[in-house]
């Protein structure tokens, strides 16, 4: 039983060490991506860190347990990252809609929910359109994507990570 018990707690140290280094490592990168230095230099020196103390628990007596903590605690740590990431929800993203009918509509509804919006006329290949542009937190996807579901089930949306804005109408809608 002690046995039982030496295998399960080195297992679980080193899935418990690389689980938090991977979602410290999906934070990181995708602040990294994003430009943001100050979020990037603390994740990045708290990633290597605990990297480091992982990496010198598996490799001290390394055991097959060891390595199947740390690879699981890889894999499960990084899909907790890319969750987190997604309720922190960082960042702006630009959203080009283009819907099949009533575009003013749209337009008129997304002001009317708080969202900037532009319109540019275009020409699809067999009629012209109207292109709606908005950028908004990604904090208001939820809404944003409710609204398209709601008045333009079908239409076309391209969605874009926007890196900076400036000027313009990005306002923060209140949740709830």
């Amino acid at each position: 039983m002690a046995q039982l018990w030496v295998v399960a707690e080195s297992f679980l140290i080193v899935f418990g060490i690389k689980f938090v280094d991977m979602a410290i490592q999906t934070l990181f990168m995708n602040f990294l991506v994003r430009g943001r230095r100050f979020y990037t230099f603390i994740f990045g020196f708290l990633e290597v860190i605990v990297y480091l103390v992982g990496l010198s628990q598996v490799l001290n007596n390394m055991t097959i347990y060891k390595m199947l903590g740390y690879a699981i605690g890889y894999s499960t740590g990084a899909l907790f990252g890319i969750w987190l990431e997604q309720k922190l929800a960082i960042g702006n993203q630009t959203w080009l809609i283009i819907p099949n009918d009533n575009p003013y509509r749209l337009a008129y509804h997304l002001r009317d929910r708080g969202f900037g919006i532009t319109t540019i006329s275009g020409s699809g290949m067999d009629s012209n359109r109207m292109i709606i542009l908005t950028t908004t937190m990604r904090k208001n996807i939820a809404l944003l994507n409710a609204s398209l579901t709601e008045l333009a089930p079908d239409a076309f949306v391209s969605v874009l990570d926007t890196r900076t804005t400036m000027g313009g109408h990005v306002t923060r809608i209140p949740r709830g």
